[in-house]
């Protein structure tokens, strides 16, 4: 008889009890036929009642459980490694803030079993409005922005299975193969936010592409106000990884533009009251440790590279079409942005 394979559900939590009642009772009933299942918990020192909650209600769940906060970022590599020990063929990340559909991991599973792949985007729709999508894959911007693709519109289920730039980490499965190739999960730099673009994009340069499975149905709790709050490590990881994954001559190609987006960021931190977290992303990057860190991550993600950056940056948007961004300074950007983009990414050769 043939060994199944393992597949291990990664939930970084902290401070989630509001978010158990709704997530497990579902999640802990999924029994699949084909593959063997766990569900991991990590958590970051949450001071709510999260963990007796889980250990009273759930004492199936695997429960690892942090002494500090180690972030989202922290939090899922510590899954990971774990997953890897116990010998996983596949890992699916899982936000706290969700609801699953029943079944949701066979597609992936399917998929899976017959092609090469990265990583595999569930289909992630807004809890509370179900007949809206939160996200069916995510774009890259080509100045390092990422969005949820349809993000706010109406559902009318006629995706397909189709490529994407990178999969959101609320609900993404991921080839345990790929990570070894790559050398690891997330880059342990980056804390929160924007660590799944640059995965999404480290394996697009080792020649594994993401893709998106709309059979598999995930609901999120998203609030997009709640993830703004946070611009320091937005700004902080956008810029972290172009410098990481670029060739020298593409980040030479798009400085002007860059430079331009720089001071449009600096006005909307002000308008926005974040002025001093834009400022402290630039704290963080312009430090000699920082350089450090990254000149070394940058070198080896260079070193593994098998596709060039024609390849990769013809699938980058010069737009960003998120709506809960929608405004007239966002139209007039998309406009100069998407014009230079669109010109400038055909002189792209190596």
């Amino acid at each position: 008889m043939l060994e199944k394979n393992k597949v291990i559900i990664i939930i970084p939590s902290y401070n989630g009890q509001d978010y158990w009642p709704g997530l497990m009772p579902l999640l802990s009933q999924e029994k699949y036929h084909d593959f063997d299942l766990e569900i991991v918990v990590v958590d970051n020192n949450s001071s709510d009642d999260s963990v007796v909650y889980l250990r009273e209600n759930y004492p199936e769940i695997k429960l690892i459980i942090n002494e500090e906060n180690t972030g989202f970022v922290g939090a899922n590599n510590i899954g990971y490694q774990y997953a890897k020990k116990q010998g996983a063929d596949f890992i699916y990340l899982l936000n706290q803030d969700t609801v699953i559909e029943s079944g949701f991991l066979q597609p992936l599973y399917d998929f899976a079993k017959q092609n090469k792949f990265g990583s595999l985007q569930s289909k992630l729709k807004l809890w509370g409005k179900e007949d809206r999508i939160n996200t069916i894959g995510n774009a890259i911007h080509f100045l390092g922005f990422g969005f949820g693709k349809k993000s706010g519109q109406i559902d009318d289920n006629k995706q397909k299975i189709s490529e994407i730039n990178y999969a959101s980490g609320a609900g993404v499965f991921i080839s345990m193969k790929a990570l070894q190739d790559l050398g690891g999960l997330f880059d342990e730099t980056m804390f929160m936010y924007l660590e799944d673009l640059d995965l999404g994009w480290a394996l697009q340069l080792l020649d594994y592409d993401n893709y998106l499975i709309p059979d598999s149905v995930v609901y999120h709790k998203y609030e997009f106000n709640r993830s703004m709050k946070h611009l320091r490590w937005f700004e902080r990881n956008r810029l972290w990884t172009m410098l990481k994954n670029y060739k020298i001559g593409t980040l030479i190609l798009i400085f002007p533009a860059w430079l331009l987006m720089e001071l449009g960021q600096f006005f909307f931190a002000l308008l926005n009251k974040r002025f001093w977290q834009k400022i402290r992303s630039y704290s963080f990057l312009l430090s000699p440790p920082a350089w450090k860190i990254l000149s070394k991550k940058r070198k080896y993600i260079q070193s593994k590279r098998q596709r060039s950056d024609r390849q990769i940056v013809y699938k980058f948007s010069g737009r960003i079409l998120f709506q809960p961004l929608d405004s007239f300074l966002l139209k007039i950007s998309n406009f100069i942005f998407g014009f230079y983009w669109l010109l400038i990414k055909n002189f792209i050769f190596w």
